[in-house]
């Protein structure tokens, strides 16, 4: 979980396009993983109030990599933890009340109080993984999308100390193809082009605490005295660089597949405040 009640609007507006482009954008990216086999993690257990079941999954991307994890709401605007997402069984193929565990989404993990015995569990994660950092881009893997807010400006707009506040970011997209490219360029344009996301205010964190568990302590609210973000100067376009002998010259060794299919959205994020 991060706490943000002492940081500024910028972070609380980074967190706000965030979960936006995740759960409402990205939306169909959000895949199934099926009869996923839980194995005991002795090392992470302390039998017998906390048991601690592992995913073991041969699906790529790994859907707890970096990024990624398992989908923790069920629809983009729902303010508590999912119910239909994640779904967990015992041996006999019985669901098992979600009442009898706890879910890690980061890391993909079941934990019981040693009441019941989970064997399988089926869930959606995140297929394209979106981070802050560059340097996290190649830990992420194909397909990522890295949310970047640079420069802004403060301007007035209104008598009475009223301000328009205007962030300039990009969407750095790295895919496995060019189809994939084109179409979460599209999609991405078309997710910010023109709308509006709510001024979140995060005022006891995010939705997921610090050990990969839904937080307790969420509580949805808009920061006071200030409107939607909005978008303004939208623009897409693809990344080519530099081939050498047909593979990208950039750090072959390491960024040659991430350096294939590229491409960019740069846009200017704006929202009014009172006062």
């Amino acid at each position: 979980m991060e706490r943000v009640n002492n940081m500024k609007r910028f972070r609380k507006e980074d967190l706000s396009l965030h979960h936006f482009i995740r759960f409402n954008v990205l939306n169909e990216y959000r895949e199934p993983d099926t009869n996923i086999t839980l194995e005991y993690n002795e090392s992470e257990s302390t039998p017998p109030n906390s048991m601690v079941y592992d995913s073991v999954t041969p699906m790529l991307p790994v859907p707890t990599g970096l990024g990624r994890g398992w989908s923790y709401i069920d629809t983009y605007g729902d303010t508590t933890e999912q119910q239909n997402s994640v779904t967990v069984y015992d041996a006999v193929g019985a669901v098992i009340s979600g009442t009898e565990y706890m879910i890690d989404y980061v890391d993909g993990r079941v934990i019981t109080s040693g009441t019941v015995t989970p064997a399988t569990v089926t869930y959606k994660f995140f297929y394209v993984s979106i981070v802050n950092e560059w340097e996290d881009v190649h830990a992420a893997g194909v397909p990522v999308v890295s949310i970047y807010l640079d420069g802004f400006e403060k301007v007035g707009f209104q008598l009475g100390g009223g301000k328009k506040v205007v962030r300039h970011g990009y969407l750095h997209i790295f895919a496995t193809n060019q189809g994939e490219r084109d179409d979460l360029k599209e999609l991405l344009y078309d997710g910010i082009y023109q709308k509006c996301v709510p001024n979140q205010d995060w005022p006891q964190g995010t939705m997921i605490d610090w050990d990969g568990t839904f937080s307790d302590n969420y509580g949805y609210s808009l920061i006071q005295y200030s409107g939607a973000l909005q978008f303004d100067n939208v623009k897409a376009f693809n990344v080519n660089p530099p081939l050498l002998g047909g593979i990208p010259r950039t750090d072959v060794s390491m960024l040659s597949d991430l350096n294939r299919y590229r491409a960019r959205i740069d846009f200017d994020m704006f929202h009014f405040e009172e006062g």
